[in-house]
Formats: structure tokens, sequence, C-alpha cells
């Protein structure tokens, strides 16, 4: 059953990838670098400090940044235990995919998908109340984790691990965030 599961993965990211177009390749490099997302977080997090009390939005800000450190280390503590070879190392997947970008590091789970869903997920439960227009923050990433599918640096089992983990990082980073707000009084 593993073994099916498996070869669905590699099927499933072979036929993704073949959907991209080498002309999209520019936008796609932009949108999988960490680096050019730091504006729209920057803008998010002074949004914050100009919303809430100045120790709300510290801890609020705080909180984010650590998740950053909590959700890369995560990832990268399993990477090298799993030591899962990304589809564009692999020889029995690279001759079948687009290969624009090459990282030589594991690809089991994807960094990508659980930093930007853990963030996403915990200024979304933060902030939804405050400001609506974070619901479409999602949106960041989504376009992500389709540009790692679309490099074929990551199988889709490990883009929704990395999803799943990084929502529950999300969920779990509000209720202890909520939580010492509260205890603290910081409103």
């Amino acid at each position: 059953m593993l073994d099916d599961l498996l070869t669905y993965d590699k099927e499933l990211l072979i036929y993704i990838n073949n959907l991209g177009e080498t002309p999209f390749n520019p936008f796609w490099i932009y949108v999988t670098s960490f680096i050019y997302w730091v504006p729209l977080l920057t803008f998010i997090f002074y949004r914050i400090s100009r919303k809430f009390p100045r120790k709300q939005a510290r801890y609020i800000i705080s909180h984010g940044l650590f998740i950053l450190f909590v959700s890369l280390l995560l990832v990268e503590l399993v990477k090298i235990g799993v030591e899962r070879l990304r589809p564009c190392n692999d020889p029995t997947v690279a001759p079948f995919i687009n290969i624009v970008i090459q990282p030589e590091n594991y690809s089991f789970f994807s960094g990508h998908a659980t930093v930007s869903f853990a963030l996403t997920t915990f200024l979304f439960l933060m902030l939804k109340k405050v400001f609506y227009w974070i619901r479409f923050l999602y949106v960041w990433p989504m376009l992500f984790i389709y540009s790692r599918l679309y490099f074929g640096v990551h199988y889709p089992s490990d883009i929704l691990t990395g999803i799943i983990v990084g929502i529950i990082i999300g969920i779990v980073f509000h209720r202890i965030c909520n939580a010492r707000i509260v205890r603290l009084h910081i409103y």
C-alpha cells in the first residue's frame, strides 16, 4: 500500500509539474523566494503595530517571528532524519519533470508549506476580527506551495505534510499568544 501511495505521489507530481510553461519561470522564481515576501510581512507587522497597543503588538509580532524559527528548525530536523530525495534529484523522477532549480538538501517535508501556513494561520487567527482582509493572506501560501511543485522540488505528500504541520503550529502559537495576552492583561 505504501508503494502504491509513493507511486501515486510521483505520478501526481509529474502531472502537476508538466502543466508549467517556461515563459512563467521568472514569475515562479519570484514567488518561491522567501525574500520577496518580506515586504508583505513587514506591511502586516506595521499594521499590527499601528492597530494594537504597544505590548500586545509586540507579543503578536514576536510570536509571528518565533513561528518562523520553530517551523524552519522542525523542518530541517525532519529532513535530516528522513533523507527523502527531492524529485529533481531522484533518478526515477527527474527525467520526467521540468527542472529549473535544483536544491541539494532533502525533500520531506516542505519548509515553504510549513512556514507559510504556520505564519498565515497564526496571523489569520490573531487578526481576523480586526483586519477583514487578512483572510486573503492565504493566497500567499497557495502560490508558495504551487511553486514548489512547479519546480519539481517537492512531492505532493511533502506539501500536504507541510500544510498540516504548519496549520498545527499556527493554531498552537495562536493559543499560546492569546493565553499570554489574557494572563498578562495586555489589551
